[in-house]
Parts: C-alpha cells; sequence; structure tokens
C-alpha cells in the first residue's frame, strides 16, 4: 500500500471513528429516555392507586416534589367555575380539541386547578360547541396529582391558556389568593358533572420504541467499521492482482478436469 492510499483510508477511518461516537451518543441519548420512561412507568404503578390523601398532607402550594405524581388526593370545597379556562392544542386519539381547567376552592381557602377532562374542537369555530360547567355546591372530589407545565409564552384567546401553567391560569382568570402554582390535578371517576368533557384516564404503561433504537445505533456503528474493512480488503486484494497478472489471469481462467486433478493430487 502506498502512501497516498494510506492516507486515503486514514481519512475514511477518522470518518467511521467520527460517525461511531455520534452513533454512541444517540445510542446512549435512547437507553437514557428509556431509563426515564421506565422511571414513570415505575411511578404510575406505585403511585396511580394508592388510598388518597388530602392536598395538603403531600403538597404545598408554593413547591412540587415529584415523587408525588398521579398520588391521589381528596379535595374538599367547590368549583369556581366562573374562572374556568381551555388549554389549546390538546388532541385526542387523533382528534384536535382542549383540556378543561378549572379552579377549585377547598374548604382551608386555598385554591387549586382541577383539569376536569378533554372536550373537541367545535365544528365551526376554534373552541368546543359545548363547554360543560360543575356547579358551586359543595363537593369531595378524588383527583391525582400532576405536575404544572412551563409556560410557553404564547398568546391565546379569551379564556383559553396555552399550557396547564397555573401562572399563565392565574393571569387569565384574575384569580387571587393562595393558590397551588407548582401542580395542578387530575379529575378521576368521582367527578360527575352533566355532559362531562372526557375525563383522561391512566396513561399507557409503555416505554416506547427506545432500546430497539439504541440498538439500531449501536448496529449502525457496526455497519460503518464492517463496510471500511471490507472495503480495504477489496482493494488490497484488486492491487494484488494488479501486481501479479499470472495469478490473475490463473484465477479468471476456469479450471479444467486436469486442473482440479492436480490440486487433488498435489
Amino acid at each position: 500500500m502506498n502512501a497516498g492510499t494510506l492516507k486515503r483510508w486514514t481519512g475514511w477511518l477518522a470518518l467511521v471513528v467520527i460517525f461511531s461516537v455520534a452513533c454512541a451518543f444517540l445510542a446512549n441519548w435512547q437507553f437514557n429516555r428509556r431509563a426515564e420512561a421506565v422511571d414513570r412507568i415505575q411511578q404510575v404503578i406505585t403511585n396511580y392507586d394508592q388510598e388518597p390523601v388530602a392536598l395538603d398532607v403531600i403538597a404545598k402550594p408554593n413547591s412540587f416534589e415529584a415523587e408525588n405524581e398521579w398520588r391521589p388526593v381528596l379535595l374538599e370545597g367547590n368549583f369556581m367555575p366562573e374562572y374556568a379556562v381551555l388549554v389549546r392544542n390538546r388532541p385526542y386519539n387523533g382528534l384536535a380539541g382542549f383540556l378543561q381547567l378549572i379552579p377549585f376552592q377547598l374548604i382551608s381557602g386555598d385554591i387549586v386547578a382541577v383539569e376536569t377532562g378533554w372536550l373537541p374542537t367545535g365544528n365551526e369555530q376554534d373552541s368546543p360547541d359545548v363547554i360543560p360547567l360543575p356547579g358551586k355546591e359543595p363537593r369531595t372530589l378524588i383527583a391525582r396529582i400532576r405536575a404544572a407545565e412551563p409556560s410557553l409564552n404564547r398568546s391565546a384567546p379569551a379564556n383559553q391558556i396555552a399550557t396547564l401553567n397555573i401562572e399563565g391560569l392565574i393571569e387569565k382568570a384574575g384569580l387571587t389568593g393562595t393558590i397551588y402554582k407548582k401542580l395542578y390535578v387530575r379529575a378521576g371517576e368521582s367527578y360527575t358533572n352533566a355532559d362531562l368533557p372526557k375525563l383522561l384516564g391512566k396513561p399507557a404503561l409503555t416505554e416506547g420504541n427506545h432500546l430497539s433504537y439504541a440498538m439500531q445505533w449501536i448496529l449502525f456503528a457496526v455497519m460503518a467499521f464492517t463496510a471500511l474493512y471490507w472495503a480495504i480488503r477489496k482493494e488490497l486484494a484488486a492491487q494484488a492482482l494488479a501486481k501479479n497478472p499470472a495469478v490473475a489471469v490463473k484465477q479468471k481462467r476456469k479450471k479444467t478436469d486436469a486442473d482440479i486433478e492436480d490440486e487433488i493430487l498435489g
């Protein structure tokens, strides 16, 4: 192998190494995403069906503990339907729609936002055709804790917000008082109302395709080195044949019966 060929293949080797390192990072990223998905699944399994407790036992108005995600809580108080808003861009089973978010005042006076379910986009306007609201009567409600979403700093029409961000709800609805700002709760099966929005149930316990994607990236890296090895070996074989034309001619010539006998007999 001459210096020019060596330099060329060294360049290709460098490219393969860089590509393989990138594949390794992407595979590790997918492994990490799978680990996060598995942790979320385990948290749902652990928390979802626990006995409900009062919200103030495990949560504070200005903080959120991640280990409490999906914990059932018992709310006693009343809805504040005059402050209800819709959360935009929430598809469900392939259909465009909204989530309904309504403040709920506990008997302590504190306020927590309750996601009461999903409503489809209207037939003739960018809002539901019907927006059912609960009454103000006192009630006991079982719900599950969710982390508030970050603000996207997007504008929204009247009585709508862009994300499940409680600061956005406070600003849009003009709420005052002690409000749980870092979390909201998802209404459970105990929530009843005429023309009820579609309650969102237990999340799917699936980790997704992260593991298969990670293995694919590893396979791509192995394939890159294999392809480089095959190409170098093929070129070296071609160079060897070019240096010894007699061998090349012999390899190209079809073997006769005599040639085969000579090979067997030595």
